[in-house]
């Protein structure tokens, strides 16, 4: 029988603790909100959340570290399946289009606040970042040695792709009047058929 590993109490308080935060920093701002208010919003003392978390930075880190995990566990399984590269594409842009759904305001938080990352916390996000978007690269490579994509050059199209739906972090609304499923299939139809109807 596989044993299903079970997050520690440790872990399941660090989340905790990064959910109050990212509540405050929508609420008041990143620069608005102190580590009183972290600590007061989960229930501790300012001694007590410096025994789970040492800084603002480094929960500004931790917010970006478990969209962009989870983001590389999903495509990496996605990588992995027997999809010709359009198929592949197709679900690794649904997938990307989710974590932005589901990770909305830890996305909106980290682009507006990256920069007061530590350098040695940004390189880490960069390299994360890098091997997200090889992924892509990957598949794009794949379809255009078979002809299928018509790429000129797969680092900018994946730039142009991500670029575009990560933007959605500024006007999508999750309760919005359009479900994920709509968007997600305008927004795939408009990159694998452009917006120009053949002549």
């Amino acid at each position: 029988m596989t044993r299903i590993l079970q997050p520690s109490k440790g872990q399941e308080r660090k989340t905790e603790i990064l959910d109050a935060a990212l509540t405050l920093f929508v609420k008041k701002g990143f620069h608005g909100t102190s580590i009183q208010d972290i600590a007061d919003a989960s229930g501790l003392t300012k001694g007590g959340l410096y025994h789970y978390l040492k800084s603002k930075d480094e929960i500004l880190f931790l917010l970006h570290d478990r969209f962009i995990c989870e983001g590389i566990s999903k495509l990496q399984l996605i990588e992995k399946e027997s999809l010709s590269p359009k198929g592949k594409l197709l679900k690794l842009l649904m997938a990307h289009l989710e974590i932005i759904h589901d990770y909305k305001d830890d996305i909106t938080i980290f682009y507006k606040e990256w920069g007061n990352l530590p350098e040695e916390n940004f390189k880490i996000v960069k390299k994360k970042r890098t091997d997200y978007a090889n992924i892509f690269i990957k598949v794009l490579e794949e379809g255009k040695v078979e002809g299928i994509f018509n790429v000129e050059d797969s680092k900018i199209s994946m730039f142009y792709i991500l670029g575009a739906s990560n933007f959605m972090y500024h006007w999508y609304e999750p309760q919005g009047e359009r479900p994920l499923e709509d968007l997600a299939r305008i927004y795939l139809n408009i990159i694998t058929n452009g917006i120009l109807k053949d002549s």
